[in-house]
């Protein structure tokens, strides 16, 4: 059972969410690879610190376009999911698993998948 985070606009809609990743208990966060240019604002990340550069530009502030929510529709700050990751990425448990990387790929030790999942 895992749970996916997504950035989303902050206007009512539900069109077009952008992937960030998702968490599941075993396992190391697995980001979403994402080179998109077909929103108004470009998104594309391939390293855990490209995910936190562009979450920061466009997530943070009162009149930023997006927002962070996982998929119970929960609202979470920047601040919250680093920690979400960061807990993932000390947990021994979460370490020792030896298919961490094995369906995605190794990026300075952030697992991040280049397909699409769910």
């Amino acid at each position: 059972m895992g749970t996916n985070y997504y950035a989303v606009k902050r206007k009512p809609t539900i069109s077009d969410p952008i992937h960030i990743g998702k968490s599941s208990y075993g396992w190391l966060f697995c980001f979403q690879d994402q080179k998109d240019t077909w929103s108004d604002i470009p998104v594309e990340w391939h390293t855990y610190e490209q995910v936190i550069d562009w979450l920061e530009k466009y997530t943070t502030g009162r009149n930023s376009p997006y927002v962070i929510l996982d998929e119970y529709d929960r609202k979470i700050t920047l601040k919250e999911f680093k920690k979400i990751v960061d807990d993932k990425q000390k947990n021994p448990k979460n370490l020792e698993n030896p298919d961490n990387f094995t369906y995605s790929r190794n990026v300075n030790g952030y697992r991040f998948s280049e397909g699409e999942f769910s």
